[in-house]
């Protein structure tokens, strides 16, 4: 079908494909979304598909006028325009607002946890988690959905527009500048990928030298989060892990490196949390469900009361929301926070 015959329907077909969606249960489940913003997938997202290569333009012959074939993660071709002009992305939108594009909707989670992209968010629909209703009201040229979205969403939403399926940092554990080149590779903006990554990898340059003054090269820096019901030692790919490890190049702690690495995370209980205590700790508390009430019971016991980190005023708190998300702008903002809140707090 020629991508270009989603882009306009009449208010009889859109009409028509409101009742028949609806019919078929109208809006997508919540059991990937909610993975995506609950504990870290395990599985394929543990190792086999981290290595995996998200896709690209398909040697398939192109299809009409402008469009191109376009293979997506899950190895599927899809006609796509070539500059497409609505797009509704559930994940994505630091990959995007990197690129200087802003879509017409996006996903809940995405949206709600994008707090540093506001400006360039601003006037974005949110679809939900997901509600196919609202992205068949967007009329949209194109949707990009993460793998963990349910399979019964997807057909329906390949109603719509041409759905392409696309990694994740947080989920699959790639690499987040792939994931930036993925996306520009997808909507034809290969140069201003590139140019994002330059400008990027430049600002960490700069950082690491004012963090320098205050991390020793033989000093830990580490990654936690507290829930209500469980506390989480990230890898490199979870809250701020790729600026501190892999921008800043900073030590993690072996135990760390070789135990939670690999993984998409460790929840580990408290009495072992010695163990994993680095040097400089950056924590994470999330609220909802106790989650506020845990983190002061854990502050306030013992165990958190005698580590070195917490001695030394080296526990670094970040909020949630601003480090949630993990892909293209989100992580140049981050990196600012970063590198002001050590040194602030470091000052003599």
């Amino acid at each position: 079908m020629h991508a270009f015959k989603y882009r306009f329907f009449t208010l009889a077909t859109i009409m028509l494909m409101t009742v028949v969606l609806a019919a078929c249960g109208g809006q997508g489940g919540n059991s990937g979304a909610n993975g995506a913003n609950g504990a870290p997938a395990n599985g394929a997202a543990n190792g086999g598909a981290a290595g995996k290569t998200q896709g690209g333009n398909s040697e398939a012959p192109e299809g009409q006028a402008g469009t191109k074939v376009y293979t997506d993660y899950k190895g599927e071709q899809v006609e796509i325009a070539t500059n497409p002009q609505r797009i509704v992305s559930i994940t994505h939108l630091g990959d995007l607002s990197a690129l200087g594009v802003k879509p017409v909707g996006a996903g809940s989670v995405a949206l709600e946890n994008s707090v540093l992209l506001k400006k360039e968010l601003e006037g974005v629909e949110n679809v939900g988690d997901v509600s196919v209703e609202k992205v068949l009201e967007l009329q949209p040229d194109l949707i990009i959905v993460p793998t963990y979205l349910p399979a019964e969403t997807v057909d329906q939403l390949k109603k719509i527009a041409p759905v392409v399926t696309l990694a994740t940092t947080g989920w699959e554990g790639i690499d987040p500048l792939e994931e930036v080149k993925t996306v520009g590779a997808l909507l034809g903006r290969e140069k201003e990928a590139e140019a994002f990554i330059t400008r990027y990898k430049q600002k960490a340059d700069e950082a690491k030298t004012k963090l320098q003054e205050v991390i020793g090269p033989n000093e830990t820096v580490g990654t936690y989060s507290i829930w209500a019901k469980n506390f989480w030692v990230w890898p490199k790919t979870r809250d701020a892990g790729y600026n501190l490890y892999e921008m800043f190049g900073l030590k993690p702690l072996d135990k760390i490196a070789k135990e939670v690495f690999p993984t998409t995370g460790a929840d580990i209980s408290l009495e072992v949390l010695p163990e994993y205590a680095a040097d400089h700790m950056f924590v994470t508390v999330y609220e909802p469900d106790g989650g506020a009430e845990r983190a002061q019971e854990v502050m306030n016991g013992s165990i958190w009361k005698n580590l070195p980190a917490v001695k030394n005023n080296h526990v670094y708190k970040l909020d949630t929301k601003e480090f949630w998300m993990v892909d293209g702008l989100n992580l140049e903002k981050q990196l600012d926070i970063l590198v002001n809140l050590v040194v602030s707090q470091n000052q003599k």
